[in-house]
């Protein structure tokens, strides 16, 4: 694999639907759930980069 930028995520969950977003880090991003629009969404802390969620 080439060196190649990561992108940068940040990983959310609706706990009103239980559904995870992984979301560009972006503070314009808004902060509403793309599935049943419930706001706030919750940050999964400590998961940043582009597979980390998904990756052990």
């Amino acid at each position: 694999m080439t060196d190649t930028p990561g992108l940068a995520l940040r990983y959310v969950a609706c706990d009103a639907c239980e559904t995870v977003f992984a979301l560009p880090d972006d503070p314009a991003e808004p902060d509403a759930c793309g599935r049943c629009g419930a706001r706030p969404l919750r940050e999964l802390t400590g998961i940043r980069g582009p597979d980390a969620y998904f990756a052990p």
